[in-house]
C-alpha cells in the first residue's frame, strides 16, 4: 500500500517585500539579487497576532474543503517549521484545536529546509503501515520573525507563507509515493544554518538579544 497526495493547498500573505524595498535598507540592489538566486519578491505578514499555527490553519482548512471531508477523519498532523508560535504547545497541537480535529494527534518537526520533506516522508510511512487513514503534512513558517533585516545574506532569501498536502491511501497501483532518500550532516551543518538563541545552551536573555542571536544566521556558500 503506498500512500498518494491527494489535495495541496497554500497560504501567502499579502504584502508583498520587494527587491526594491530591501535596497532601501540594505546593501544590495535589485539586479545583484536576482542574478544569483532568482528571486524578485517575498511576502511577509507584519501582523504579531498571526503566527505560523495562523498560516497553517488557513491551509488546513483550504484543504478539509477541497477535498470535501470533516476535521474529524484526520489521523495525524505534522507541521514541518523553524517559527513554531511558541516552544510548546506544537504547531501542530494548535492546529488540531483551530480545525477541530478531534480524533487526530500531532507534532511539529524542525529540519529547517528539508523539514517538508521529513515531514512528507514520515506522514507516508504512517499510510503504508496502516496506521493512519488521513495524514496533514504542512511546511509553515513566518521567517520574518527570526530574519535580521540589515544582514543581506539572509533577508534577500525568505519570507512567510504555508503549503502542504493531504497523505491517504492510494487506490490504484501505481500511484503514490515511490521512494526518499534523506540526509542530516550534523557534523558540518551546524556551523552552516543556525539560530543559537532561545534553546537550552543560550535561553533568552538580555545578553543573547543584544548579540543578536535570536537571528537565523547562514553560510550561502556552504
Amino acid at each position: 500500500m503506498k500512500a498518494v497526495i491527494t489535495t495541496t493547498a497554500k497560504y501567502l500573505p499579502e504584502e508583498v517585500l520587494s527587491n526594491k524595498d530591501l535596497e532601501r535598507i540594505l546593501d544590495t540592489n535589485d539586479e545583484w539579487i536576482t542574478t544569483r538566486n532568482g528571486i524578485r519578491e517575498r511576502r511577509i505578514r507584519r501582523d504579531p497576532k498571526k503566527a505560523t499555527a495562523y498560516r497553517a490553519t488557513e491551509v488546513a482548512n483550504s484543504w478539509l474543503e477541497k477535498r470535501g471531508i470533516a476535521a474529524d477523519e484526520i489521523d495525524l498532523i505534522i507541521v514541518a517549521t523553524m517559527t513554531p508560535d511558541m516552544i510548546f504547545p506544537s504547531t501542530a497541537c494548535l492546529v488540531q484545536g483551530n480545525i477541530g480535529a478531534t480524533n487526530a494527534w500531532g507534532f511539529d518537526l524542525s529540519a529547517a529546509c528539508s523539514g517538508f520533506v521529513y515531514g512528507l516522508h514520515t506522514g507516508a510511512q504512517f499510510i503504508e503501515s496502516g496506521n493512519c487513514k488521513k495524514v496533514m503534512v504542512i511546511g509553515a513558517d513566518k521567517m520574518s520573525s527570526i530574519l535580521d533585516y540589515e544582514d543581506r545574506t539572509t533577508a534577500i532569501l525568505f519570507g512567510d507563507g504555508a503549503g502542504g498536502v493531504i497523505l491517504e491511501a492510494a487506490k490504484e497501483e501505481g500511484y503514490g509515493v515511490l521512494d526518499a532518500r534523506l540526509y542530516s550532516d550534523g557534523l558540518n551543518g551546524p556551523n552552516h544554518l543556525l539560530m543559537s538563541g532561545g534553546g537550552s545552551l543560550h535561553p533568552a536573555s538580555h545578553e543573547t538579544v543584544d548579540q543578536g542571536m535570536h537571528f537565523i544566521r547562514q553560510d550561502g556558500r556552504q
